[in-house]
């Protein structure tokens, strides 16, 4: 019996030993689940905070980067910039060190330094800072942008017992050589946002930068407890004086690199420690770090292991005492937290959910195949499926299997899926998706990649519905398109009318004078000759308003030569200084040694001084100064697509001159209409103006552009394409008296019967016998008659039937050593340049004189006797 109970008793204590075993085990595998899923929970929580960091800083750099490159952009700053890199004077300097500043400190930065190739300060905002070489953070720096580097922003680094932090860019030449560089001083509010704390988890974790060397670059949130610990001085701050390093015996400078540190310095990648280590108080912590190539820091993010465990040790502790108590207690403890992790998954689940459906937006997820993993309400919705039916299915092949214009649109192409293969966002507007019942819809969307941890598991993406948008967007183009077809119309009309009101004045006194002519020619011959030379006046004034047509077209180039801009409007001084006000001030900044342009040089002095008239006009007899300026600069395809006249243009170097002025300057609306012809803010129309000097850029084959605001003054700034195998030189054209030819006969082909008979009786007045054809086909027939005799063929190149062109080549073909002059109305470049290369003897610009057409001929003939 007492064998039996002594046996049921060790049976007994064998079970409770067993269930005690057993009940130890599950909770020692309950305890190690909840530390292993609240050490995931750290991780996640780490990782997450360092990233969030690091997009804050990059957005903090590329907010900065931004405000320098806007900076430069301003013509004000590189002007100032040209003028301290060129040997200016010392009023100047002084001049372009206060524009620069002014601009510097309107964008709320604290100063400028311009550095030169080797590193030493040229110029800066006081005089001492010349020639002082950079501190060593602003050469790392500098060693960046010679790797390429568009812009850098410097670590923050001490310098005259002040802490700065510079933003610097590279400044090249035309060849791509760095000729220097620009550094803006960021101010101090500027700077003490990149350097405060940029982190913060719970009561003791923090996320701080850290340079290559170990030091802070971000200041630490317990900076008293280091004072307190005599790590930091007392008034010191933790930025460039806290080296991160585990607090040791002997020199602190000899102290290792936290764990963290060591990491991302060696490996120069991502990593988080769960295992633990001393941060730089000597707390224990667990640390998650990365490596940032833009920055070159490393961002560390810290909490300690006491706060991030101090769930689990409640818990622990809770179902030890459990344990202790009761095993059932323990089990059922246990088994609580597994429902519990379970009710707490379906809220979050169903929260989720709840959030998904109630945008407007459609959204679905799909896994790493291309699989839907989930859709809201709105996609279904959208495209008439059924979640059923998207659900595990390859969702491309369902609403995203063709382009807009109906072509297949295979898989392994599709953006969406760039997101988790390149791990990179993707946004698109301009691609479709179809509907259930095949109806296209015009979306844009953004296709997200989604994480756990590091991995990548799928995407998420979100779209729209923007048919309708398309559609207005449609519309609006339409809409626009006939207003500007509408607005051509009313500038052809303005044109038209004051061309007509023009001409109509020129007939009148061309009719009178002409009228007078046939009274006095017999009684009076004087008095005729008088009313001669006022129909020669007449008609002049006409070939000028001719030529200002022809340039508001693009095509008033006559007389083409290499110009220095600089040295045109250095001869011009005293022509503009007699035609403006005496209450305003010329000034002039002209560029020595241009490259020279190719122009004409009197229309390009027409440009000039009706930039210079307006702008008097402008200051309106009040006191002001007009500036202009020559230069040279590289124009790119954004800068060009700002300009007036620059359709066609290409990028590259370009000699420019730049009117400014002070006066009441221009609103949007004014500028807008400022080229349309006869078009002014005072009175009536008295020309076409801008219009003329828009249409000699143009054909120049250069651009115009505009600054001007009300009140604050314009600046009108035409641009023209160098060529650097020409030399500027003066074209001096000597008048000779008309000398008679040697005789001959000469061909004149006109379908005006004025213009024959005029040019018949000049070529009569210098020697030759003349023959005349009103048309190609009768001058044909004419040369084949009398082609032994003809020197010459004087012809024009716009005629019925048989044109100037088809007649220059049928009568080269009959005879190759035939001699022809063209004349037309046109310029000599858009006239001849079809008959390059093939033998065209000369050209006469209508309307001509007979000195002209003497010239010509002498020029084909060798010169008259």
């Amino acid at each position: 019996m007492r064998d039996r109970s002594w046996k049921a008793w060790a049976l007994l204590m064998a079970v409770a030993v067993a269930v005690a075993v057993a009940v130890a085990v599950a909770v020692a595998v309950a305890l190690g689940a909840l530390r292993d899923h609240r050490l995931a929970e750290v991780r996640a929580q780490l990782s997450s905070a360092n990233q969030a960091v690091q997009s804050f800083l990059h957005r903090d750099r590329l907010r900065l980067s931004d405000a320098t490159a806007r900076l430069l952009r301003d013509p004000l700053v590189r002007d100032a910039l040209t003028r301290l890199l060129a040997n200016a004077s010392s009023v100047d300097r002084f001049d372009a060190r206060h524009d620069l500043a002014r601009a510097v400190f309107a964008d709320h930065f604290a100063g400028f330094y311009l550095l030169d190739a080797a590193g030493r300060v040229r110029f800066s905002m006081r005089d001492a800072d010349a020639g002082a070489r950079s501190p060593g953070e602003v050469s790392r720096a500098l060693k960046r942008l010679e790797m390429g580097d568009p812009f850098v922003l410097s670590h923050p680094f001490f310098w005259r017992d002040q802490l700065h932090m510079w933003g610097i860019r590279a400044m090249r030449d035309a060849t791509g050589r760095i000729i220097g560089y620009f550094a803006l001083a960021l101010g101090e509010t500027q700077v003490r946002s990149l350097v405060r704390p940029v982190g913060r988890i719970g009561r003791t974790g923090e996320s701080y930068l850290v340079d290559s060397r170990g030091l802070m670059l971000s200041a630490s949130r317990f900076e008293a407890e280091l004072r307190t610990r005599g790590l930091l001085g007392a008034g010191q701050r933790s930025v460039l004086r806290v080296r991160v390093a585990e607090p040791g015996v002997g020199d602190k400078g000899q102290w290792p690199l936290t764990l963290a540190v060591r990491e991302a310095l060696r490996t120069h990648r991502a990593g988080v420690s769960l295992t633990g280590y001393r941060n730089y108080l000597g707390v224990p912590v667990f640390g998650a770090w990365r490596w940032d190539d833009v920055l070159q820091a490393a961002v560390i993010t810290e909490i300690s292991q006491q706060e991030a465990m101090v769930a689990y040790a409640k818990a622990r502790n809770i179902v030890l005492l459990m344990l202790f108590v009761v095993m059932v207690g323990g089990l059922l403890v246990t088994l609580g937290y597994g429902r519990m992790r379970a009710r707490a998954e379906r809220a979050a689940n169903r929260l989720r959910n709840m959030l998904i459906d109630s945008t407007a937006e459609a959204i679905y997820g799909v896994d790493l195949d291309g699989r839907c993993t989930f859709v809201n309400r709105a996609f279904t919705n959208m495209l008439g499926f059924e979640e059923h039916e998207v659900l595990g299915k390859m969702v491309h092949g369902l609403i995203h299997h063709s382009h807009p214009d109906g072509s297949p649109y295979p898989i392994e192409e599709c953006n969406i899926y760039r997101a988790h293969r390149e791990r990179t966002r993707v946004h698109r507007d301009d691609e479709s998706f179809w509907r259930k019942d095949g109806g296209e819809v015009k979306v844009e969307y953004w296709s997200h990649p989604l994480f756990e941890g590091n991995k990548v598991v799928g995407s998420v993406v979100t779209f729209w519905d923007i048919t309708d948008k398309r559609r207005a967007e449609a519309e609006r183009a339409r809409l626009e398109r006939q207003m500007q077809h509408a607005q051509r119309l009313e500038s052809l009309g303005v044109l038209a009318g004051g061309i007509a009101h023009d001409f109509n004045n020129l007939l009148a006194a061309i009719l009178g004078n002409a009228t007078l002519v046939r009274q006095f020619l017999m009684k009076d011959p004087l008095k005729a000759k008088e009313r001669v030379d006022r129909i020669i006046q007449a008609v002049d004034k006409a070939a000028v308003l001719c030529r200002q047509m022809l340039a508001y077209s693009g095509k008033g180039k006559f007389i083409v030569k290499a110009i220095d801009l600089s040295r045109m409007v250095d001869e011009m001084t005293h022509l503009l200084e007699v035609s403006i006000d005496k209450s305003i001030v010329l000034r002039y900044h002209l560029a020595p040694n241009l490259p020279a342009v190719q122009a004409d040089e009197a229309q390009l002095q027409q440009v000039v001084m009706n930039l210079v008239t307006n702008a008097n006009e402008a200051i309106g007899g009040k006191s002001g100064v007009i500036a202009i300026t020559t230069g040279l600069m590289q124009a790119d395809a954004e800068y060009l697509a700002g300009c007036y006249a620059a359709e066609g243009v290409k990028p590259g170097r370009y000699a420019y001159v730049e009117v400014s002025d002070t006066g009441c300057g221009m609103d949007r609306a004014t500028i807008d209409r400022i080229f349309d012809p006869f078009f002014t803010t005072k009175q009536t129309g008295r020309g076409l103006g801008m219009s003329a000097v828009l249409g000699i850029v143009r054909g120049h084959h250069g651009a115009l552009r505009v600054y001007s605001e009300p009140g604050r003054g314009t600046t009108f700034k035409f641009l023209l394409p160098v060529d650097e195998s020409l030399a500027p030189e003066q074209v001096r054209e000597a008048r000779r008296e008309l000398a008679r030819f040697d005789g001959g006969l000469v061909l004149v082909v006109d379908d005006e019967e004025t213009v024959r008979e005029m040019a018949c009786m000049m070529l009569e007045d210098m020697g030759f016998e003349t023959i005349a054809a009103a048309d190609g086909q009768q001058a044909l027939d004419m040369y084949r008659k009398h082609r032994k005799r003809i020197r010459l063929v004087l012809t024009d190149l716009t005629m019925p039937h048989v044109d100037g062109r088809e007649l220059f080549m049928r009568l080269r073909r009959l005879d190759p050593d035939c001699r022809i002059i063209l004349t037309s109305g046109y310029n000599s470049q858009d006239a001849i340049q079809q008959f390059a290369g093939k033998g065209l003897a000369g050209f006469v610009q209508k309307p001509f004189t007979a000195e002209a057409l003497h010239a010509a001929v002498a020029k084909v003939l060798g010169g008259g006797q």
